[in-house]
């Protein structure tokens, strides 16, 4: 039986770095802040050099490209039947303009028999740390299980896009039951599978969440005061955190 596989890939810049270097953009629009008025450039750029680029040389334009097409060869088996792909975007026209030559190219490079691919961004993503981190982490979370329910074998490409991002991803992935993590790091060539993580949310804040437990209860539980709990956005208030909450 062929499997069905769903990627959930975080995207960085590394496509604009690499695609500065064979002069399809100028180098300076390659990393920009989010608030950058450059960041206009990419509403109306023209994606089909980019895309032309990425799938003549998919494992030379990008870290995500290159992670799968190096997965692809190594487990080839997975990736020969029905690939379904989402590419998480940050909000920024820099990152949206990246993920869609992405979806754009990946199938392209692919050999599989039914392959569909997605974009889609997490508000917030590069401008509210917090807040976008978690809206990704839930954006993560749902495809997961969605691709649980359809029968599907998840795995998250973590490569692509800054280390809060991919670890965030990552975490929620776990939750969800992602079977594993294909990864490349700078410091070698060659793809590897993150082992799954068998990660679970704490009950006390499940329990919290849903009234079933006193603040005291929950301080006790972490190990920590609720002053802390409050700095690191777990409380809003004397409630659990509305981004946690979708989390939860």
């Amino acid at each position: 039986m062929v499997p069905k596989v769903f990627l959930g890939l975080t995207v960085g810049v590394s496509l604009l770095s690499n695609a500065a270097r064979k002069g399809l953009i100028d180098a300076s629009l390659a990393v920009l802040s989010p608030e950058d008025p450059r960041q206009g450039v990419f509403n109306s750029l023209s994606p089909d050099p980019f895309v032309k680029f990425a799938v003549e040389e998919p494992e030379r334009c990008c870290a995500e490209l290159n992670t799968v097409v190096k997965a692809a060869r190594r487990w080839d088996r997975l990736f020969t039947g029905d690939v379904k792909a989402v590419f998480y975007s940050s909000d920024t026209a820099q990152g949206k303009f990246v993920a869609s030559v992405l979806e754009r190219s990946l199938c392209r490079v692919l050999r599989a028999r039914q392959c569909v691919a997605g974009v889609k961004v997490a508000e917030g993503l590069g401008r509210d740390f917090y807040g976008g981190l978690l809206k990704l982490a839930h954006l993560v979370k749902t495809d997961v299980y969605e691709a649980r329910r359809e029968g599907r074998l998840p795995y998250i490409v973590a490569t692509g896009g800054y280390k809060p991002e991919s670890t965030f991803a990552v975490i929620a992935a776990y939750i969800a039951g992602a079977l594993g993590v294909f990864y490349i790091h700078e410091s070698f060539n060659d793809v590897v599978m993150l082992p799954m993580v068998p990660l679970q949310l704490r009950e006390e804040l499940r329990r919290f969440a849903a009234g079933q437990a006193t603040e005291a209860e929950l301080v006790k539980a972490l190990g920590v005061d609720v002053v802390h709990l409050r700095e690191v956005g777990v409380l809003e208030g004397d409630s659990i955190s509305r981004l946690l909450a979708e989390l939860l």
